[in-house]
């Protein structure tokens, strides 16, 4: 394409000055390699705020988040104040620690292999960051699970299908990458908290950006009408491993931390 576009401004220019300077215009709104069209697939306008990684040549502009991520055990993970919960689900998250006191529910259905969901799911191993154009991918080596945010401009689905991960739109304000996720399976596998489960209207408003040159912050404000009074925010920092890799992770090999029916630990080697 762009050499067609200098083709087209140098046989204009030997048949007049007029027509040269059509033929510049015409070849100066022709399509480079990184250009982007009047509207994409998904009809986003021209004009889309940048960088949002939308090419490759924009990812360039991106702050860098390569490496691998670890989430640093001592520093913040939660607000200082508890979610504040409606009356339904104070009282179940009442029964669910008197239970406790009973034996039961001492280990969840994770114990027994079920894989953790977002945003659990990055906290417990470590993450990396794949930016493509339009996305960012996020590999967790929880459980090996894949996560993708989407930032080409698309919309949240109003009736997601729910999976492990949920369904994430994203886009960039400065150095700062603001998510939203819906469509998250139920509990045990999604808790907005031990004991507390959410329903169908629960969406997560994340924040994720550098506050050092290898510390990355992730904010996650939980958002669920039906199950809290008012967002609940949960913050947590990463530390940058540029050495190191993921590995795969398989819990269900060499497993000796079952739980039974009522959560109670199952011992067994």
């Amino acid at each position: 394409m762009k050499l067609l576009a200098l083709c087209m401004a140098a046989c204009a220019a030997l048949a007049g000055p007029a027509l040269a300077q059509d033929a510049s215009a015409a070849a100066a709104k022709a399509p480079g390699p990184f250009a982007r069209a009047a509207t994409d697939v998904r009809g986003k306008p021209d004009g889309w705020p940048s960088p949002q990684g939308e090419s490759w040549d924009a990812i360039k502009q991106l702050p860098d988040w390569g490496g691998i991520w670890q989430g640093s055990i001592s520093g913040p993970r939660v607000a200082s104040e508890p979610p504040s919960l409606t009356p339904e689900y104070a009282a179940r998250l009442a029964a669910f620690r008197e239970s406790k006191t009973r034996g039961e529910n001492l280990q969840s259905e994770h114990a027994n292999c079920m894989p953790f969901a977002f945003p659990s799911s990055m906290q417990i191993y470590p993450i990396e960051f794949l930016f493509t154009p339009g996305k960012v991918t996020v590999a967790i080596e929880t459980d090996s699970q894949m996560r993708r945010i989407f930032t080409d401009g698309r919309k949240l689905p109003d009736d997601p299908d729910l999976s492990f991960q949920g369904y994430s739109v994203g886009h960039w304000e400065g150095d700062t990458l603001v998510v939203k996720t819906n469509g998250l399976v139920p509990s045990p596998m999604m808790q907005i908290m031990e004991g507390v489960d959410h329903s169908d209207r629960l969406t997560v408003d994340e924040r994720i950006r550098l506050v050092g040159p290898d510390t990355l912050e992730i904010q996650w404000t939980y958002v669920d009408p039906v199950v809290l009074t008012k967002p609940w925010v949960q913050t947590r920092l990463f530390q940058r491993h540029r050495d190191w890799d993921l590995q795969e992770y398989n819990c269900s090999q060499n497993n000796h931390d079952a739980a039974d029916e009522k959560g109670r630990p199952s011992m067994h080697f």
